[in-house]
């Protein structure tokens, strides 16, 4: 891919009303600090299910990042803006986050301080695609080959066996959103 940026600085720049991200159709990868990913797929009571998988690793600017997540949208520069900034129904991924780290908070404040937190340590990684059509067969191919897995992912996921999105999507059902 080709743009990859903390997401602490997306946001000052959202929150200052710049562009960093263009509103065009594409593809986009979550790297969160290893120690962080680990500390999420701990929360997990399918341990077993990770036996056997590989997640992406990269090291940016000297750290080791693991790969949770993968996505397409129609709109990178809205989509980007519900993630660091939306309320908990925009985005899967936060969603998913709020599950996992504010299990018992029924307020959105203190859940979405808790969320934003955490995914500023993260960076993610874009590329635009002529169109969502693309970015779909992308993201397609993406969660069907079986060199990399996204524990985070629900839809298209092949990687992560049946019990993971299972116990996924009933964290994300339980959740307050």
């Amino acid at each position: 891919m080709q743009n990859i940026v903390l997401v602490n600085e997306l946001r000052q720049l959202t929150a200052a009303r710049q562009q960093a991200v263009e509103k065009r159709p594409g593809v986009y990868r979550w790297w969160f600090p290893k120690t962080k990913a680990e500390e999420l797929l701990a929360h997990f009571k399918n341990q077993n299910s990770l036996k056997g998988k590989i997640l992406q690793e990269q090291k940016i600017n000297g750290k080791q990042y693991v790969a949770l997540y993968f996505g397409i949208s129609n709109d990178m520069s809205r989509r980007i803006r519900w993630h660091i900034r939306g309320p908990f129904k925009s985005s899967t991924l936060r969603r998913t986050l709020r599950a996992i780290l504010t299990p018992n908070t029924t307020d959105d404040d203190t859940a979405a301080s808790i969320v934003n937190q955490w995914i500023d340590k993260c960076y993610w990684e874009w590329d635009y695609t002529d169109t969502v059509e693309s970015a779909e067969q992308l993201e397609t191919a993406e969660l069907a080959q079986q060199e990399f897995a996204y524990p985070l992912n629900i839809s298209k996921n092949e990687t992560m066996p049946a019990a993971w999105i299972a116990e996924l999507k009933e964290l994300r059902a339980n959740s307050p959103h």
